[in-house]
């Protein structure tokens, strides 16, 4: 599947090209001469977005032991932006934002698979698509499905992750491999007419944890590996254009949604801190005949809402400079005290913790926090000195955080602080086991994420003792976590999941209530719905599937749990009607247990 020859071959390649150019050891130009508006009028477009891809992890961004030649020759033929910023460390509304240049509060999408896009908003795609382009996305993860709105002026959206999908595989997440949605990017590509001009847009998942590249890429360290894997498949896409002549002819923008923690600040993975190994993000606007020889940019901050206005600028379509919050980074001098909001509210809505919020220009940041924090980024890259109490610069980011933010997330925030334990809800605990602990605070929003990452260690080592059946580590775990944050939503999802698997379904759906008044979710109420059948608790069985299809109408586990309510009832057919509609509206999540179920049920039935 991989020439290792061939990726050596352009490794080796790359390296003497960026040498050539000056790309490694050198200084970032002081200056950079801004082009014409529409310098790139009737090319071609393409959006390449690897998913969780730290910038200080490719060559070009100076990690000696990468392999990412093809993402480096994109650097030798195009400007480099230093400082780039995503605006969210989380997939929908960082991808949000790069497709409609848009912060996350104007745009509305502020977390994972609970949040759409409106069709109020309009994207890339739709305005490219209005100046004759044709329009393609491939997605590799279910995270950017069409139903949660970023297929809007797509007229092929290549989703296709269900477990029967090319290459698709399943697992902690619906996913397919770089190689698969390189492969239909080309398969479409390469049926664009020498006439006509695209937009296409390519996202590759593989660098999101767990790690696991292909025995070809194993002499790395997993996350570069995956890296690697990736960079290979970005060449084979980059010489399909070559071998037509339509690169020279290609504005190419790669960037990344979010970096990754690496265990940096104590946070492994992503979403729930924002410093900059999950916000600093790789951002190269790449054409050959722009830009033959590459540039570097370090006096200023870019970020993933500049992506929509420098691609309309170049190709001179024009545009409402209100409608993004992003600046043409090539046509306008945005100033080196340009400041990009940053955000996320994953800490509030999965665990009750405070929300973030930040400004980050080139050499420095302001966090919102219990405990605000300001970092001077030249001297601090890893952001570990504090200096909020001690530079006025921290006040003055700080006051125009809050100008910015007046009135932006005070509703969600405003909702989940009113969410204080109630004498009934003490009265559960208390059921379960679980007290206030000393370190307990009750009211949600006021925990600073930062001193909580020993806390999300812990639920998620309670999960993995409980999935390896060492349940009553996992028990004593979760028990020690709930005593000391009673308010920590998927604590409590993760104490249900540990109670069911330990046949204590009381207890589940105890712990199931109380994490669906902290985060109602669909998948949490048809888990509900699921326990409350085996009780034969018909109202609550009812309620929690209403409650669940409230919260997403294409849920499938609505159909299987209202299908397993029917077989009760020994209404077959109806039964089997429902398998059908979750294979139907769900086929990634709910697919495969679908088909099984219908083939069970028409087994013992003899339906057809």
């Amino acid at each position: 599947m991989h020439d290792l020859e061939n990726i050596r071959r352009r490794s080796a390649v790359a390296a003497v090209a960026l040498a050539l150019v000056g790309m490694f050891g050198c200084e970032p130009s002081p200056t950079f001469e801004l082009l014409e508006p529409a310098s790139a009028r009737g090319q071609d477009v393409l959006l390449i977005t690897v998913d969780t891809l730290r910038a200080d992890r490719l060559g070009c961004y100076g990690h000696a032991a990468a392999s990412t030649p093809a993402i480096d020759r994109l650097a030798a033929n195009g400007v480099l932006f230093e400082e780039a910023t995503c605006s969210v460390p989380i997939t929908l509304p960082s991808h949000a934002s790069i497709l409609t240049g848009r912060d996350a509060p104007r745009h509305g999408v502020r977390h994972n698979g609970t949040y759409r896009l409106s069709d109020g908003q309009t994207t890339l795609a739709e305005r490219l698509a209005g100046q004759g382009y044709r329009t393609a996305a491939f997605v590799g993860a279910f995270v950017l499905d069409a139903r949660y709105g970023l297929a809007q002026g797509f007229e092929h959206y290549d989703d296709d992750v269900a477990p029967t999908g090319t290459g698709a595989v399943t697992g902690r997440y619906n996913e397919r491999p770089a190689d698969a949605v390189v492969a239909a990017a080309i398969d479409w590509l390469e049926a664009v007419g020498d006439d006509e001009r695209f937009f296409a847009w390519v996202h590759l998942f593989d660098p999101h944890a767990p790690y696991t590249p292909p025995s070809e890429f194993a002499e790395h360290e997993p996350y570069d590996g995956e890296i690697a894997f990736v960079d290979s498949q970005i060449a084979q896409l980059l010489d399909s254009l070559d071998r037509r002549g339509r690169l020279r002819r290609t504005l190419i923008v790669f960037t990344s949604d979010h970096g990754e923690g690496l265990g940096e600040h104590g946070e492994m993975t992503h979403a729930d801190l924002i410093y900059d190994s999950t916000m600093r993000v790789p951002l190269i606007v790449a054409s050959p005949t722009l830009f033959p020889e590459g540039r570097r940019v370090a006096d200023r901050v870019a970020g993933g809402i500049d992506v929509v206005p420098t691609v309309l600028s170049l190709l001179g379509v024009d545009y409402d400079g209100g409608e993004v919050d992003g600046v043409g980074l090539l046509t306008a001098d945005a100033g080196p005290d340009r400041a990009i909001y940053t955000e996320s509210l994953a800490p509030l809505l999965d665990y009750g913790w405070s929300a973030l919020h930040g400004l980050r220009r080139a050499d420095d940041k302001f966090i919102s926090a219990p405990r605000p924090e300001y970092y001077d980024l030249r001297s601090d890259r890893g952001e570990l000195d504090n200096r909020y109490d001690g530079d006025p610069r921290a006040k003055e980011l700080q006051h125009r955080l809050d100008e910015l933010t007046d009135g932006w997330a005070s509703d969600i925030e405003a909702a989940a602080a009113e969410g204080e334990l109630s004498s009934e809800e003490r009265r559960r605990l208390e059921s379960l086991g679980y007290t206030r602990g000393r370190a307990g605070d009750e009211r949600l929003g006021v925990k600073d994420p930062k001193s909580m990452m020993d806390l999300w260690r812990r639920i998620d080592l309670a999960g993995q003792l409980s999935a390896q059946g060492e349940s009553q580590r996992a028990l004593t775990e979760i028990g020690n976590v709930l005593r000391e944050d009673p308010t920590a939503a998927k604590a409590w999802y993760t104490a249900a999941t540990i109670f069911e698997r330990v046949g204590s379904y009381d207890r589940a759906a105890q712990a199931l209530d109380r994490a669906l008044q902290l985060k109602p979710t669909a998948e949490g109420w048809a888990n509900r719905a699921r326990l409350a059948l085996g009780r034969r608790d018909t109202e609550t069985f009812e309620r929690a599937l209403d409650n669940a299809e409230r919260l997403d109408p294409l849920s499938g586990a609505v159909h299987i749990g209202r299908a397993h309510g029917l077989i009760l009832e020994g209404r077959f057919e109806d039964a089997l009607r429902e398998f059908r509609l979750a294979l139907e509206v769900d086929p990634v999540r709910s697919g495969a247990e679908a088909r099984a179920k219908i083939e069970r049920l028409r087994a013992e039935t003899g339906l057809d």
